[in-house]
């Protein structure tokens, strides 16, 4: 399977840390992780770096960034603004099976139903950035709320992350 990762502002998670690597038959295949601030060309993370992408059209500028430079990818597994980034990178022609996007808040300001790709996204319940409940219903896009969870529960173990890796198994089949 040939993975292609983007972090969040802040660099999260680590290749090492990357839900990736805790699912059962993935720990063959080739990832490649790219960050966000390298999409923009830039030195900073963080807040910083979350203005950029807001204020300065910095979501639409990574995404077709990443077109040019990413190969086809079977799975496409994007963190908070990278899952953003991800899913613009889709509609601006990326090529991949399926996306994944873990926490990707802004994606409340797009339609669910512009998604061409089986999707999966998944949020924590207590993020108040959250897309309403209704967002994805009528599309093809999957989503799922994490129970009791923040915006990032994906850099810390405990059973939010479990949760949100059975999700995932099963939307990749691999269960």
């Amino acid at each position: 399977m040939r993975l292609l990762i983007v972090t969040d502002i802040h660099g999260r998670p680590s290749a090492h840390h990357c839900l990736s690597h805790c699912l059962p038959g993935v720990q063959q295949s080739v990832a490649r992780t790219v960050s966000l601030c390298d999409l923009l060309g830039v030195n900073h993370t963080g807040e910083r770096l979350h203005r950029e992408l807001v204020e300065n059209d910095g979501f639409i500028r990574a995404a077709e960034r990443l077109v040019g430079l990413a190969e086809f990818a079977d799975v496409a597994l994007g963190y908070s603004a990278g899952g953003t980034v991800l899913w613009h990178s889709v509609l601006h022609g990326l090529t991949v099976d399926r996306l994944i996007c873990i926490s990707s808040t802004r994606l409340r300001e797009v339609r669910a139903s512009t998604m061409p790709k089986p999707a999966l996204v998944v949020f924590g319940e207590n993020d108040p950035s959250r897309p309403p409940d209704c967002w994805a219903k009528g599309s093809a896009v999957r989503s799922y709320t994490v129970p009791d969870a923040g915006h990032d529960f994906y850099a810390a173990e405990g059973p939010a992350r479990r949760l949100c890796l059975a999700r995932i198994a099963g939307f990749l089949n691999l269960v």
